[in-house]
């Protein structure tokens, strides 16, 4: 009965054999665990950097920018031409000129001179400005028809000889102004420097 019990108990595994047994599952549990949360600490490091790495956008008025001055870059073909050089340029004869106003970047005016044809002889003609165009330092204009004539020109407006704006002559038009006649079918072309009139305040 003794040497039955002896070798009973010599085949009972020993308690190191019972520890690695019940200690595999839990091992394999820990190690199942592990394996998605570095995954996933790999991913937010990740995350992290390309955030810090990412280049920041300054919203307007943000501090951080206020070193960094914001410039403006002048639009090419925008008009350059003083807004004070709006006025009437003497065409030559009494009553004959021409009307020049700038305002906003936009040009408009008229011709205005007597008739010399048979219908309107020494009758005052207007012509308003139909197309204008400035760019720079550069204008132009084309008027409307009255009578079968118009006008255009293509110039610019320069300092002249004046001393203020109450004298004549401070600004120049000075280009080319032509003529246009439909009913006798001509083109009359003259390189013009006309004064400005006098601005009295």
């Amino acid at each position: 009965m003794n040497s039955r019990l002896l070798a009973e108990r010599d085949n009972r595994p020993g308690p190191h054999v019972l520890n690695a047994d019940v200690g595999r599952p839990l091992r394999q549990a820990r190690m199942k665990w592990r394996t998605p949360s570095l995954v996933w600490l790999l991913c937010v490091a990740s995350i992290h950097a390309q955030t810090a790495d990412a280049p920041k956008l300054h919203h307007r008025g943000d501090p951080s920018t206020s070193d960094h001055p914001i410039v403006v870059k002048p639009v090419r073909g925008s008009p350059l031409l003083p807004e004070d050089a709006s006025g009437e340029y003497m065409l030559g004869r009494p009553g004959e000129f021409v009307e020049i106003t700038i305002q906003f970047g936009d040009l408009s005016g008229y011709i205005s001179r007597l008739g010399d044809g048979e219908s309107d002889q020494g009758t005052p003609l207007t012509f308003f400005f139909d197309q204008t165009s400035l760019r720079g330092q550069q204008l132009s204009f084309t008027t409307r028809q009255v009578h079968g004539v118009w006008y255009s020109f293509t110039g610019t407006i320069q300092r002249g000889t004046g001393k203020t704006r109450e004298d004549d002559g401070y600004y120049m038009l000075v280009g080319e102004l032509l003529e246009h006649d439909t009913a006798r079918k001509t083109e009359i072309r003259r390189t013009v420097a006309l004064k400005s009139g006098r601005q009295l305040g």
